[in-house]
Parts: structure tokens; sequence; C-alpha cells
């Protein structure tokens, strides 16, 4: 127990160690903050929300990153767009999330992909038209280039299929939360064939849209940083209704479903 108690002593010094020696973000500042968001104004982000990412990431290909906000979305106030980005990817936007009030709560949980050590960050618009931003530092490598963990056959067989898991439900007009998970292999260029050693060409979801009874939960424009078998996680409040999805992908490729609260998807 004596040697348990030490070893997490360790990684916690050495963990706060690690996060008082980061090194200086020189793509975000020299290149990448100009490039998204030319002459604005970015501002300090942490009294709105928080990003959850890990220091080191068991598997650099399926990084988990989740944003929690502090407010939720009223009338007069709420979080009208959420970009992630990954400083030192070959393609650093991620996707923008485009919000709305019915989402209730704008945080969201997803998957991505690491190339290599790099700043993670989350640039959160609000109603106002002000920019703020949280950044964390993942220490992940080869993930943009890892390959798929199913065959091609197995992976094109189930294309598009998609899943929707109720994780709270609740009487209308209350805040619901729920997983959409879409198979698809998000290929992102820079794979290779295992049994030809050819290059994959890109194949990915480039668009997604959450709605429920008529009314936008949110939309999104991924890129090749999303992993393979993409997975959302996001709040809603309830009018009743059914969900609906629609997906398009990069070969224009489209995909949609219908899912009731039980989690039976409807025909």
């Amino acid at each position: 127990m004596k040697k348990i108690l030490i070893i997490i002593l360790l990684f916690k010094l050495d963990f706060a160690s690690a996060k008082d020696n980061l090194p200086e973000p020189k793509t975000w500042n020299t290149d990448l903050k100009e490039l998204i968001y030319g002459d604005d104004e970015i501002l300090d982000g942490s009294h709105l929300f928080t990003l959850e990412t890990p220091y080191r990431a068991l598997d650099a290909a399926i990084v988990p990153i989740s944003i929690n906000f502090k407010i939720d979305q009223k009338e007069n106030y709420f979080i009208k767009s959420l970009t992630l980005i990954i400083d030192d990817n070959p393609s650093p936007l991620v996707s923008k999330f485009k919000l709305t009030k019915k989402i209730g709560n704008a945080s969201l949980t997803t998957r991505v992909r690491v190339d290599k050590y790099t700043y993670v960050r989350a640039v959160a618009e609000t109603s106002d038209n002000k920019k703020y931003m949280v950044s964390n530092f993942v220490k992940a490598a080869g993930g943009c280039s890892a390959p798929s963990l199913a065959d091609m056959d197995a992976v094109m067989a189930r294309l598009g299929k998609m899943k929707m898991k109720f994780i709270e439900t609740s009487a209308e007009k209350k805040f619901n939360k729920a997983q959409f998970l879409i198979s698809h292999p998000n290929y992102s260029g820079l794979q290779f064939n295992q049994l030809t050693r050819a290059e994959i060409p890109a194949h990915f979801i480039n668009y997604i849209k959450i709605f429920q009874d008529n009314k936008i939960i949110l939309e999104a424009t991924p890129d090749i940083s999303l992993s393979e078998d993409p997975s959302i996680t996001f709040h809603y409040i309830n009018s009743g209704g059914p969900i609906k999805v629609e997906v398009e992908d990069s070969e224009g490729k489209k995909f949609a479903k219908i899912f009731s609260s039980s989690d039976v998807a409807i025909k």
C-alpha cells in the first residue's frame, strides 16, 4: 500500500512539474491564430468553461476531449459556436460546432487524433460575438497516421451505421444528455493499407446535424482530426419528439437516422 501511495505521489509531482515547464505555443503564436481568427481578440475562457484532456494519451488515434461549460444557454446570453483546434496536426481545425439555445448547455465530449506533442484548444464564441479560449498540452504522437483498428472490408461493411445512447432522460422542457456514435473510418489520407502498403485516400465525415422537432441542437463541420468512428456526447432540452441525425462525408455519402428516447431507431 505504501508503494502505491509513493507511485501516486511521484506521478502527481511529475505532472505538476511538467505543467510548469510547458513549451511555448509557437505554432499558435506565429501562424495559426492569425490564420484562423485574424486580428480578433481571443480572451481567457477559464471562467466560462473547462477543457479536459489527458496529459499523456493512451492511444493517440482516440484521444478523449471534454469541454464543460459553467453556464447554461440563456435567451439573452449563450454559446453560439465552439471550435476545437490541435495546433500541430496536419489539419489543425478539428471541428466547428454551431450551437443553439436548444442544447441547453454547450458542454461536449468527443474523440480526436493527435499527431505529435501539441496544444489542444477550445474556442467558444458567445452571443455577444466575443471569443474565449482554453488550451491544454497533450503528449501523444502518430494519431493521424495510425492504421484502422479493423480491416477495410469490415470497416466499409458497417459504414454509416449509427447509435444513440440516451444517458440522461427527463420530462419535456428539461435537460437530457445523449451520446451519438457513427461507424466511419474517418481516413485521414496519411494512413496505409496494412496488406498492400498503399496509401489510403482521405475519406472522413465533414457534416453532422442533430435536431429534435425541427429545432437544431447542434451542427458540426469536422475534418480529418476527428477519430475513427466519431462520437459526440451532448445535452439538449427535451421537446418530446425523436432525435434525428443527418451526416455527410467527404465522398458525398449521406446517412440519416431517427431515434426514439428508448434508444430504438425508428425506421
